[in-house]
């Protein structure tokens, strides 16, 4: 696709975006030579002639092998090192039982293995069996690696458990359709974790290395007909670590948790192939103008047909969930076809499209393509559709963008500059269960929660089918890492053919869809000191087979941060993200606990009774990072609010911290929008384990009052204020914050008005600026001035705060942002002992630990929860299954941190706004939505300055 690319050259210019497509375009370097062969087989041009015959799904001739499976475990072939020599000198090599006793011969006895249900993990299995203890619950997963996990002389964190180190087997038997007989039969394989051995009544397939798709196997001359088949999975044990491996690396400890996935963990089926069949549909919308889309559409026709034939090609292009009724665009190409691989290109116009914008931009519209094959005059001999959405992306450098060493990081959608306002995700089970529901419940999360573009990190997986849809549906964006993660090492450790066909084969399942918008190599893989073969390989084949999408080498890297000095430097928030400028920041934020309902779920009860955790609350340990106590006392250094000497305390506070570290860098990302910034991801949004850690919903669904703060950082239409500093203002000095306001829309804001007012501590009107009559054009983010004030007494501006609202023409308000400063109140021996605690210092062990939970628990003052008090009064207003809580502020004073506790965590339930702000007299009125099921009656709502109230007032 020559005519199609994410970035549009400047003249005398070169930027790291083409100095990585020259480099891919000189090198002949491939893992696999059948995916290189393939990669340089030229393209022929299909004419798109006008069609009149209506082409609709066309169901192929499958049988689902995934459902009920038999598994067994056993010793693997050889686990030790150095490897086993198999000639004359040397360590012998010691057989599996399983290879040992054939368990992969026809008629083998398995009354003795397990059922189960594929797809699945061997742990998930285990579990549902009863064998393997729930490794989400206490510190069941602590005890398997301390008293099982080897090697003992690794930490905890990074052995292997007793399942991790075994081969397991699966079998199944199945019968094949008579009508079969004579056809050409292949086997395959949606996802096997990481590798293993495929049989069929008892010959062996060949092994097959990466999760990500594969093998498909042609079993035509092995399938039997006439009784039973029997096909035998053998999945050996758990790579010792991913480096190297297109694996995702938190399951190994590093993170939290611990557990290495293997198994099917999806579908496998036998497939009767057509004399001719269509794959890799790839639909690329060149250019849209003049009410019009110039569509290019790739497919491949694979022919088993002894001769050359011609084939006739029908394709069908319509709105996704369109009737039968509605206009539909029909073509028809006639082609020659050889026997094997032919690949096709049709250009096709499509009339007055409805384009698929991401959120706040619009409405994520869908076509679906519809493409069956015939020969001759004959009947549809196979078909393949595919949903996509009218929309381009281009890359756009910024003005001081540094030639040759950064990217282009200007997304535009559809010729529309954005400002990306984003958040890292991982994977969301570490069992690998692919639940639709549970995709749904956070990808809808997200999509209420402004996030308009996800990375998908290079630390988990490539993406589920299922995952992708829904971003196209919900109109969310996404840049798709490869697992590559801290350095992927070259050959021989990394193997390019496993690199090379599972890139290959995720880039052609995924680049239909609207929501992908890039590709990367992996996260935080730094400069390396060798040939970089790994990563160049993934570069070089994502560019030739999607080159409509940019493709980043890892991140960060070409012009992005990570800002870890924040948290794992012990750096404070503000001078550290302020050290940090970019154009775009990768991954910042500090880690929380999960809400008391969630705790539950993973340590029992009366865990919760226990302040502060030692070296022997090993529940707790299970679930923080690395099993030990250093991040809680991390997360203190942000959230000391006041003395942290409970559970719920600390809840409270890390939460607190973690919404005001997203919401700071994004204000400061925001202010510079359009001049020196493009977006932010913050890390992150989702979680693989359920425990304390980075995400602002858990591993539950259940959004802590992070995920609020985040979401009102993110609102396409805000003001805002950033300040050089969140503590340490003094008696006399003069306060000042930039005030901004941004319409990251598609439409004009007219008429609209900003107000700042500064708090002193008894609410006295320390200064105010109003700004009215605004007008903002479309994706526009202006800058509106300072708001200025002389600071009074020290009693005064313990703390202050700031308060900044945009609002329509009419007074509806649009936005609102609730600042504080000088809110945490360190003593000097506090302040030393932070300080004292910065770099590789950072750590909390022994008497250390001791003494930070004696120091934070010893704050001498709340400074936001003694302001002077206010009164809420509030109402349910439900109809059906939504409504509204109407909350009003009958009191004097601005009421603080409003927030609503209690709402249920059921995954149809959902709450538009929490924690907030109201002046004296306001009334907000929250929508809601909660399925039949939930319960309300649960509910209180409080402030941080008024006591927290049931319905009925009490």
């Amino acid at each position: 696709m020559a005519d199609v690319n994410d970035y549009r050259p400047v003249e005398g210019k070169r930027y790291l975006d083409e100095a990585q497509d020259d480099a891919y375009a000189r090198s002949s370097l491939h893992g696999d030579a059948l995916v290189e062969a393939e990669s340089r087989m030229p393209v022929r041009e299909a004419a798109a002639l006008p069609g009149d015959r209506p082409v609709g799904r066309f169901d192929r001739e499958e049988l689902l092998l995934s459902g009920a499976w038999r598994m067994k475990g056993c010793e693997p072939a050889d686990p030790g090192s150095p490897a086993p020599s198999t000639g004359w000198f040397g360590r012998r090599g010691r057989e599996s039982p399983g290879m040992a006793e054939g368990w992969y011969k026809p008629g083998f006895d398995r009354g003795g293995w397990s059922e189960v249900t594929v797809p699945t993990t061997v742990q998930k299995a285990l579990a549902e069996l009863g064998e393997l203890a729930d490794p989400y619950w206490n510190a069941n997963t602590l005890e398997e690696l301390e008293e099982h996990g080897e090697p003992k002389e690794l930490p905890l964190w990074f052995r292997r458990t007793r399942a991790e180190r075994m081969d397991w087997w699966f079998a199944k038997t199945f019968e094949a359709p008579q009508a079969w007989r004579g056809r050409r039969l292949t086997l395959r394989f949606d996802g096997l974790d990481y590798s293993g051995t495929v049989f069929l009544n008892g010959m062996s397939l060949g092994h097959h290395k990466g999760m990500f798709g594969g093998p498909e196997l042609d079993v035509t001359n092995l399938v039997r007909f006439d009784g039973e088949n029997e096909l035998v999975v053998r999945i050996d044990q758990a790579p010792q670590s991913w480096n190297g491996l297109l694996k995702g690396s938190p399951g190994y400890g590093w993170h939290y948790g611990h557990l290495i996935s293997q198994g099917i963990w999806k579908d496998v089926r036998l497939r009767a192939e057509p004399d001719v069949s269509v794959a890799d549909v790839y639909v690329v919308t060149a250019s849209i103008a003049d009410n019009e889309a110039r569509l290019l559409v790739d497919y491949s026709l694979r022919s088993r047909l002894p001769d050359f034939a011609k084939a006739a090609v029908r394709g069908e292009i319509r709105r996704e969930g369109s009737g039968a009724e509605a206009a539909a665009l029909r073509f028809l190409s006639e082609v020659d076809i050889a026997p094997g691989l032919n690949k096709l290109r049709a250009e096709v116009a499509l009339p007055n499209p409805d384009l698929w914008w991401p959120i706040g931009y619009g409405d994520p519209s869908l076509y679906r393509l519809s493409l069956q094959v015939g020969v001759g005059d004959g009947e549809p001999a196979d078909g393949e559709s595919v949903a996509f959405g009218v929309r381009t992306v281009e890359m756009r450098p910024l003005a001081d963008t540094a030639e040759e060493t950064e990217y282009r990081w200007q997304f535009v959608v559809n010729g529309v500059p954005m400002f990306v306002k984003g958040a890292n995700w991982c994977w969301t089970d570490p069992m690998l269960e692919q639940s639709e529901a549970k995709y749904e419940r956070m990808l809808e999360l997200a999509r209420r929660g402004n996030v308009q573009m996800l990375r998908a990190w290079g630390g988990g997986i490539v993406e589920d089918d299922c995952f992708y849809r829904l971003c196209d549906e919900k109109g969310i964006m996404v840049y798709q890492e490869f697992p590559f993660c801290w350095g992927p090492i070259d050959s021989p450790h990394t193997d390019l053919g496993v690199v090379d066909r599972q890139v290959a084969e995720s880039v052609k399942r995924l680049r239909s869809h609207p929501s992908l918008v890039m590709w990367g190599g992996g996260n935080e893989n730094g400069p390396h000191g060798g040939a970089d073969e790994g990563l160049f390989l993934v570069g070089r084949r994502c560019r030739q087979l999607d080159p409509s999408r940019p493709f980043h080498r890892t991140d960060p890297w070409g012009g992005s941060v990570h800002n870890w000095h924040v948290y794992h430097f012990g750096e404070p928030l503000d001078a550290a993200t302020l050290g940090m400028p970019s154009v775009f920041y990768g991954e910042f934020g500090i880690p929380s606990m999960t809400n008391r309902s969630s705790c539950v779920r993973y340590v029992p009860e009366e865990e919760l009774a226990s302040w502060p955790p030692t070296e022997e609350s090993r529940g707790w340990l299970a679930h923080f990072h690395q099993f030990g106590l250093k991040d809680v006392i991390k997360v203190m250094r942000y959230g000391a609010y006041g003395p942290i000497r409970g559970w719920d305390d600390y809840i409270l506070y890390s939460q607190t911290a973690q919404g005001d570290s997203i919401r700071f860098t994004a204000d400061m990302q925001r202010s510079r929008a359009g001049r020196s910034a493009t977006g932010f991801w913050y890390y992150k949004f989702t979680d693989l384990f359920p425990g304390h850690s980075w995400a602002v919903v858990d591993f539950y669904g259940t959004p802590k009052l992070s995920y609020y703060r985040a979401l009102q950082a993110c609102r396409p239409r805000s003001a805002f204020a950033t300040a050089e500093k969140l503590d340490g203002w003094r008696e006399g000095e003069t306060f000042a914050a930039e005030l901004h306001v941004a319409n990251d829309t598609r439409e004009p804001l007219e008429g609209a008005s900003v107000s700042a007012v500064l708090y002193g501590s008894g609410f006295g009107v320390l200064g105010a600026k109003r700004v009215e009559g605004l007008t903002l054009a479309a994706n526009e983010t202006r800058g509106l001035g300072r708001i200025e004030a002389a600071l009074p007494s020290a009693d005064d501006i313990r703390p202050f705060l700031l308060a900044v609202a945009l609002r329509a023409a009419d007074g509806t308000l649009l936005s609102d942002q609730w600042y504080w400063f000088n809110a945490q109140p360190k003593p000097e021996e506090l302040a030393a002992f932070e300080r004292a605690h910065v770099h590789n210092d950072n750590e909390y062990p022994g008497e250390e630990a001791v003494k930070a939970f004696e120091l934070y628990a010893g704050l001498p003052d709340a400074p936001l929860r003694r302001l002077p008090g206010t009164r809420l009064e509030w109402r349910i207003e439900r109809s059906g299954e939504g409504g509204v809580i109407a909350i009003r502020n009958s009191g004097d004073v601005p009421a603080v941190r409003v927030t609503v506790e209690g709402f249920p965590d059921d995954w149809d339930c959902y709450l538009e706004e929490n924690d907030f702000g109201l002046y004296p007299g306001e009334e907000r009125r929250i929508a809601f939505e909660a399925g039949s099921r939930a319960r309300l009656d649960g509910l209180r709502v409080g402030a941080w300055n008024a006591p927290a109230t049931g319905a009925d007032g009490r």
